[in-house]
């Protein structure tokens, strides 16, 4: 009896065989896709919103232009524009092998260094921009806090209807 069945399985199997072959390779199609999901070779990016960050980053520059640009004698009250160029750039550790350093049990890549957003470009509306002594002092006080060129720089006079 034991015997029959077998006989009965075998000639099934060879009718069959392509595509018992078939579902093998497709199981190891899909093991393989879910093993290297686990295995990453790319760190995950950082999980605050860029946005935020880079509209804090943007925040801050500007007032801190402009807290320093109101005590210089002749500006004034000054207003700040500031615009950046991309956003911030996480940079991983890699060891010897450029694989990514990771830490922790949820296995999150080890960030060696951050790189803020450059400056591209600053607006100085400011009571005394209308002269030019006042606008010369601004645009070398903006040019070497940023790092910026005179051409990245636009200095004028507030409208005063508030």
């Amino acid at each position: 009896m034991f015997r029959k069945l077998w006989n009965q399985y075998k000639a099934s199997f060879k009718k069959e065989y392509l595509v018992h072959i078939l579902v093998f390779v497709g199981l190891i199609g899909i093991f393989c896709a879910v093993l290297s999901s686990c295995q990453e070779d790319q760190p995950q990016a950082a999980e605050l919103p860029e946005i935020t960050s880079q509209e804090a980053y943007r925040t801050a520059l500007q007032n801190e232009l402009s807290e320093i640009l109101c005590q210089i004698d002749g500006v004034g009250r000054a207003e700040v524009l500031v615009t950046l160029s991309g956003s911030e750039t996480c940079h991983y550790a890699q060891d010897a092998q450029n694989r990514y350093l990771t830490a922790g049990s949820r296995r999150e890549a080890l960030v060696e260094s951050v790189s803020l957003p450059a400056v591209t470009g600053v607006v100085v509306a400011c009571d005394g921009g209308g002269t030019a002594s006042v606008q010369e002092i601004v645009y070398q006080t903006v040019s070497v806090a940023c790092g910026l060129g005179y051409s990245q720089i636009y200095v004028t006079k507030l409208d005063n209807i508030y």
